[in-house]
């Protein structure tokens, strides 16, 4: 029996196993991960808003087991694309057939920056129980959220929780006393979507009083003073600090032969495949060049590839169709009062993505719920 191994339980990698195990029951499937459970990123801002604990939405990989396909919790330490074989702290594996799904983590850098007074990284679901905390107890100053500089995951994200943050502020009476800002490195708020989709959320921002500064990459955080100071020299004060650092790829990727000098790596973007025989990658941890720069690191992403991957590897192994990864995806951009805008397009489209994006409605919200209820039960029962 041919044998394949996913490495990362995150959306690539379970949207690959389930494919795997659904389509094609005579291929053994192992995956590997060091976390022993999934939730989805939205999950997490779910749980900053006060509207549902991330533990709601949090299932747990053993569940594979009964899946069909094996879970081994482990750290990976390192990783023989040649070989198709990685070290575990479980031992050494082998397969036929090898996915490289592992994500992406947060900057060395930035995340020391995050390990000041008041600081918080946003996309740490760790940090949550602190993140109520200041926020219940802030009366005065700012809360800023910022994106300390790129590529970050799920683009969106940020502006959506500067939105909730006022939300939550204002529940609490406390808004007219509290500023909320955000800054980004990027000269328009989501630039992955253009220019439409960015005033459009630069306008939810304004309409909100939430100050934005743009082209304000982060050099420093002081965390005695509470302050952050951006690259041209310009300082902001806050009380609290929701940071998104930078995303990095994680160090066993980079060391091993299949990430180029940058540490990503960088498949076909059609097929998934890497350089090395049998070899695929998919999701944050690789870079995907598209017209304006590259793919954006966000679940939806990984999940698409996930299944183009794993059927190019039964292909391989089993002979069976081909296929190919069009560049087409979505994302839900949520604002307060449970309304999501739809955004969605063709990322690989030239000279720029073709991306559009719905006006807000409850409709789209209720579809985000779907999205999530409906992929948890088919990957984690």
């Amino acid at each position: 029996m041919a044998r394949v191994l996913i490495l990362g339980g995150g959306f690539g990698g379970l949207a690959a196993a389930h494919e795997l195990r659904t389509a094609h029951p005579d291929l053994e499937v192992t995956l590997v991960s060091t976390s022993d459970h999934f939730y989805m990123g939205f999950a997490k801002l779910w749980d900053l808003a006060g509207s549902r604990p991330l533990a709601e939405g949090t299932r747990s990989l053993s569940a594979l087991d009964g899946r069909g396909v094996r879970f081994v919790q482990a750290d990976i330490t390192a990783i023989d694309g040649a070989s198709r074989a990685v070290e575990t702290t479980a031992g050494r594996i082998e397969a036929d057939a090898v996915l490289v799904a592992l994500g992406a983590g947060p900057s060395p850098a930035h995340r020391a920056m995050l390990d000041s007074d008041g600081a918080f990284d946003l996309y740490d679901g760790r940090e949550l129980p602190g993140m109520h905390e200041a926020l219940d107890a802030v009366g005065e100053g700012r809360v800023l959220v910022s994106i300390l500089g790129g590529p970050f995951k799920c683009p969106p994200a940020p502006f959506e929780a500067a939105l909730l943050v006022d939300e939550r502020l204002r529940r609490r009476g406390v808004r007219d006393t509290v500023q909320v800002a955000i800054s980004t490195p990027q000269p328009i708020t989501l630039p992955v979507a253009g220019p439409d989709a960015s005033r459009y959320v630069a306008g939810f921002l304004d309409g909100r009083d939430i100050e934005l500064f743009s082209e304000s990459p982060v050099k420093a955080v002081d965390g005695r003073d509470r302050q952050v100071t951006f690259g041209d020299g310009r300082t902001v004060d806050y009380q609290v600090l929701l940071g998104v650092p930078a995303a990095s790829p994680p160090p066993v990727v980079a060391d091993s032969d299949l990430a180029d000098s940058s540490g990503w790596i960088e498949p076909d973007r059609h097929t998934l495949a890497t350089r090395l025989d049998g070899v695929y990658a998919v999701g944050d941890c690789t870079n995907v060049p598209n017209a304006i720069g590259a793919l954006p690191k966000a679940g939806v992403f990984a999940a698409a590839q996930g299944q183009v991957a794993a059927r190019n590897i039964a292909a391989d192994l089993l002979g069976t169709e081909r296929a190919a990864f069009d560049g087409h995806g979505f994302c839900f951009l949520e604002v307060p009062g449970d309304k999501v805008a739809y955004v969605e397009g063709d990322f690989y489209a030239e000279p720029r993505p073709d991306v559009t994006l719905t006006e807000v409605d409850e409709e789209q919200f209720r579809a985000k719920q779907a999205y999530e209820r409906e992929r948890l039960a088919a990957w984690l029962g």
